[in-house]
């Protein structure tokens, strides 16, 4: 049984490898089924042409009925068969419905001539003529045709079925040899060949239309089809191999006919259980095979994403590497300033110079500073003052500074759509950002040439609104855009793409550092918009900056206290008393500059490195009137906790924040302290006295500068 399991199997894959292999329409032996049923049409038309022309015109017996004794093929029966295959072939060739409509009117035609005059010769009438089983086979290959030229496929295939039923039992009785199949009044005369061109005939016209009914399952390449047809030739062949053994053993007298009934039952069980247990064993490796192909993708897909994980981390130590060296150079190179002017300081006696030293390096101490902004601007970490800013009015302060630098052969023009365009922004930020945009625009005019300046409010979704910066969003809404365009040299699409990239340039060496649109865009983002570059080469190129619209009444004011740059001081009230005042740093080295600067102002300082440490010295006594804190330090309590609890214990004390960095988290944890005074790191020695005086005093409101 597990042999013939493994025979089926293995016809199976056969069949299975050969239809992947040809490509035909349903993959059933590599070959076409229309093709299929003319060849079988063909034959059967064939077969019949040869027994009406050489089997009744020139009496060959044996082309009659193949064998003596055996019923013979009458001129009616071939002739129905020679109309069936041509209407057949006609049909699986595409020719037109009406020659398949004069088949089917034939096959009538010749049934009933017959039926009524007879069409069998004298000599044979009587022992040879058209059977019943004939008769009705030739009757539903007419109807089929009929079917079939009206497109009634579904009845067709009905009508096919039963054929083939009816044409295949005589087949089987003649393969055992059964002579009493002769004394049904069904199959009388029926000759052997009869038999075998219809059923022929019924396969080729299901053959016509493969896509309905049962040839459809059969002939399909989906899973159970391909099982269906694996498991057939062990349901087929098998029966009947073992059942010619048995009607061979009767015929020898070996068995007796009881024992051939015993013998044909075992045979059925045992071909059912065969199929069955072949049909699962097929199933189970299918199954399996699936599962295996199914770990495979998963583990393929694992590597992928690890492949993906693995280049993006690449990518990002490469930004990292670039952005350190980028990072290193100018810091060096501004370092070698600062060490250079302050050795000279020490070792040259002339006094006179020392002023030129200082200037250099505190000039250098100042350009260092701008890079960090730049850093933390790009990074959206640095400490933006946003307030209600008309744009038109920022545009014109930064056009105003760009026109000391615009060579005379550039052309500037503006025009903003919308009067009084506003949003809630950083006004020294966005004369930057304007201003490093005009910068580029003039280095890509050695030539002269126009930048146009435009505002307007504007309503974005969609599209529109995924072009800013690239594969970064906007939500949809109302925003003030600002768009700087140049009819300049241009940028290629893979220079567009990476200008946003910090210390990414294509200017020479110490023209630029490529960090001005990198600002650019991050401020942008910080400020809740985004930035568009569009360019080609030769055509100039469009920078636009989009920031969520606002107005007077939609947009709060910023939070009180925030610090004002060194040159408002003198706006401020400034305290002529010395102060008690406490830094809270872990960097001696700072707090040591710190405390003298304060010190030579007057005021008393003390020094704690840490927040437990300055709780301590609080504690202690006596209590100052302003401590100093960073917001990052080491230990669990950062600066910003600090303030609150001192602000908690000892309300009289004003706290001001400082930091080199402030995180956005950390930010938005110092905003909810009720606005504290920020300081961002370095800070100039007026700046830190400036803030420390008027702690006390009461806070200037930002937005029109005077004292609430």
């Amino acid at each position: 049984m597990y042999t013939l399991m493994n025979c089926s199997s293995m016809a199976g894959n056969t069949v299975a490898n050969q239809a992947h292999d040809g490509g035909s329409i349903h993959g059933f032996h590599a070959i076409d089924p229309p093709r299929l049923g003319l060849f079988l049409a063909t034959v059967a038309a064939l077969g019949a042409a040869l027994v009406l022309v050489f089997g009744w015109g020139f009496e060959v017996d044996w082309l009659r009925r193949i064998a003596p004794g055996l019923p013979a093929m009458v001129p009616a029966t071939a002739l129905t068969l020679l109309a069936g295959g041509l209407g057949a072939a006609a049909l699986l060739i595409g020719a037109p419905a009406l020659l398949a409509l004069l088949a089917a009117a034939a096959i009538f035609a010749f049934i009933l001539l017959e039926q009524t005059i007879g069409l069998t010769p004298d000599p044979h009438r009587g022992f040879d003529g058209m059977s019943l089983a004939s008769a009705l086979c030739a009757t539903l290959l007419g109807l089929s045709l009929l079917l079939r030229a009206l497109r009634i496929g579904t009845a067709s295939v009905v009508v096919d079925t039963t054929g083939l039923v009816v044409a295949f039992i005589p087949l089987i009785g003649y393969v055992f040899g059964a002579q009493t199949l002769f004394h049904n009044p069904l199959y009388t005369m029926m000759a052997l060949h009869t038999a075998l061109g219809h059923v022929l005939l019924f396969i080729a016209l299901l053959l016509t239309e493969p896509g309905r009914g049962w040839i459809e399952v059969l002939l399909s390449q989906e899973p159970g089809s391909r099982m269906a047809r694996r498991v057939l030739p062990v349901a087929i062949i098998v029966p009947l191999f073992f059942a010619l053994v048995v009607a061979e053993a009767v015929e020898r007298n070996i068995m007796t006919i009881e024992f051939r009934l015993a013998m044909l039952t075992f045979m059925i069980i045992f071909c059912t259980v065969s199929a069955v247990i072949g049909f699962a064993h097929l199933t189970n490796r299918a199954e399996r095979r699936s599962t295996e192909a199914e770990a495979a993708y998963l583990r393929s897909e694992m590597q992928r994403q690890q492949t993906e994980l693995a280049a993006a981390r690449s990518e990002k130590v490469a930004a990292l590497g670039k952005l350190v060296g980028g990072v290193a150079h100018d810091f060096n190179n501004t370092l070698n300033v600062i060490l250079g002017n302050l050795e000279l300081l020490d070792e040259d006696p002339d006094r006179k110079m020392h002023r030129t030293y200082l200037s250099e390096a505190i000039g250098a101490s100042n350009r260092a500073a701008d890079l960090t902004r730049q850093l933390l601007a790009y990074g959206r970490k640095s400490q933006l003052r946003p307030v209600l800013t008309d744009l038109e009015t920022e545009v014109e302060t930064a056009i105003a500074m760009f026109r000391r630098v615009c060579p005379a052969n550039i052309t500037i023009t503006r025009a903003f759509d919308t009067p009084g365009l506003s949003a809630r922004l950083d006004p020294a930020a966005l004369q930057q950002a304007v201003l490093n945009v005009l910068i580029n625009a003039r280095d890509a005019l050695p030539e002269g040439g126009e930048i146009r300046v435009s505002g307007r409010r504007e309503h974005l979704e969609g599209a529109a609104v995924t072009g800013f910066h690239g594969s970064e969003t906007l939500p949809s809404g109302t925003y003030a855009t600002l768009a700087i365009e140049d009819t300049g040299t241009g940028m290629t699409p893979e220079v567009a793409e990476l200008a946003t990239e910090p210390f990414f340039t294509t200017k020479k060496v110490g023209e630029g550092t490529g960090l001005g649109l990198s600002t650019v865009a991050g401020f942008c983002r910080q400020s809740g918009g985004g930035l568009r570059i569009d360019s080609a080469p030769g055509s100039g190129t469009l920078v636009a900056m989009a920031f969520p619209a606002a107005t007077a009444t939609t947009c709060p004011a910023p939070a009180r206290g925030a610090a004002e740059p060194a040159d408002t001081a003198e706006t401020t009230t400034l305290t002529t008393t010395p102060r008690g005042v406490l830094i809270v740093d872990d960097d001696e080295a700072l707090t040591r500059v710190m405390a003298t600067q304060l010190e030579r102002a007057g005021h008393t300082v003390r020094v704690a490195l840490n927040a437990a440490r300055a709780l301590e010295t609080l504690e202690a006594g006596p209590l100052p009137e302003v401590v100093l804190t960073d917001i990052v330090m080491p230990g669990e309590m950062q600066g910003h906790h600090l303030a609150a609890r001192i602000r908690q214990r000892y309300p009289d004390i004003e706290v001001i924040l400082m930091s080199g960095f402030a995180s956005a988290t950390q930010r938005e944890e110092i905003a909810a302290l009720a606005g504290l005074p920020f300081l961002q790191k370095p800070i100039d020695v007026r700046t830190l006295r400036t803030i420390v005086g008027r702690s006390s005093a009461p806070a200037p409101d930002p937005e029109n500068g005077t004292e609430s």
